[in-house]
């Protein structure tokens, strides 16, 4: 892959000229440039654009783009710091899987304008007004359908004039991924580089390096702040967090409180997490807990309702003693007393004879 910076302005060798004359370098991007860099790497098919560029000729960009688009080769573009004007339709040049952008990079995006030279009458400023809405409809045709992003809001971002984020570039559709921040990686035993003296062995080494490192793999992960701001990295196989988990800080540190750009506050001492903290969580267990305690209230009012309910059909019907017979007795006689009870009223029935 050949890698091109993108870090003139976009104009041709005339337009160069006259910037050297208002005092700015003569250094420009232009379709000579392109031209050359083909010229030149014949057998290569992949060429990166890494762009840092304030932009320039409309109509000078327009040509690079579709030399660009019908060069045959496989082109990547990468927003290194600026990516203004013009240069965000260099951007597009490469498909959306191949753009991509750093962090804090900015890109921005404005509608065309024209100038005359001296005074102009009427027909000659409509003449002017067509040729910049006829270029501004050239450019958003190119946004519309490499991004995806429908004309009528591209249109819009174009009359705001505002620079934009990485993160609303991706939003956008004009670039695919944010590039991730690589220093301090920790690699995997496998990627260890043995050096060599001989410059050839070196160069073998370096490419087995990149072998290795592409089947095994970084084996820690980034944590970035609501600002985009590495904080801290791990050497897990994931990139999930736990209490107990060693981290690595970006500051050199050993102790600190960050908050995630997912909003967990994170508490790290002597190179260790000791606290995490979820607002999301935290609002489901306090609203598991609402729950719980509205259930409880029901339960409650329930057992209370049940108790009512005992009371009101409870009895309170006493059974009273049962009355006792006129002319009898409830003590219980004996066997004995029976007997001589019954003979003394079958005497009276035989005429006193027991």
């Amino acid at each position: 892959m050949v890698e091109v910076n993108i870090y003139t302005d976009i104009a041709n060798k005339k337009e160069g000229i006259f910037l050297s004359m208002l005092g700015i370098p003569d250094a420009v991007f232009s379709v000579d440039t392109v031209k050359n860099l083909l010229h030149d790497n014949p057998a290569e098919q992949e060429f990166k654009f890494n762009i840092h560029c304030d932009g320039g000729s409309v109509s000078e960009g327009l040509a690079i783009y579709d030399l660009l688009r019908n060069s045959g080769k496989t082109i990547y573009t990468n927003i290194d710091g600026s990516c203004h004007s013009m240069a965000v339709t260099l951007l597009l040049a490469a498909p959306a899987p191949n753009r991509t952008a750093n962090r804090n990079s900015r890109a921005l995006i404005h509608q065309v304008y024209g100038s005359t030279e001296g005074y102009a009458n009427a027909d000659q400023l409509r003449s002017l007004a067509d040729d910049i809405e006829r270029e501004q409809n050239a450019i958003l045709d190119i946004y519309a359908q490499r991004t995806g992003t429908p004309r009528a809001t591209l249109e819009q971002l174009m009359k705001q004039e505002k620079q934009r984020t990485a993160e609303e570039l991706l939003q956008y559709g004009f670039i695919s991924a944010i590039n991730t921040y690589t220093t301090n990686k920790k690699q995997n035993m496998m990627n260890k580089k043995t050096k060599k003296p001989n410059d050839l062995l070196n160069k073998a080494d370096r490419f087995l390096y990149g072998i290795r490192n592409l089947l095994a793999g970084a084996v820690n992960f980034d944590f970035t702040d609501a600002d985009g701001n590495v904080v801290f990295s791990t050497d897990k196989d994931d990139d999930t967090l736990a209490v107990g988990d060693p981290v690595i800080l970006a500051d050199g540190t050993t102790d600190g409180t960050f908050t995630l750009e997912d909003g967990r506050t994170i508490v790290v001492a002597a190179g260790v997490i000791t606290d995490i903290q979820d607002p999301a969580m935290q609002t489901e267990n306090a609203q598991l807990r609402d729950a719980v305690a509205q259930l409880t209230n029901s339960l409650a009012q329930a057992q209370n309702l049940i108790t009512e309910l005992r009371n009101q059909v409870k009895s309170t019907y006493n059974v009273a003693p049962r009355a006792k017979i006129p002319g009898r007795t409830n003590t219980q006689k004996s066997v004995e007393t029976l007997k001589n009870e019954a003979r003394e009223k079958r005497a009276k029935i035989n005429g006193g004879k027991k």
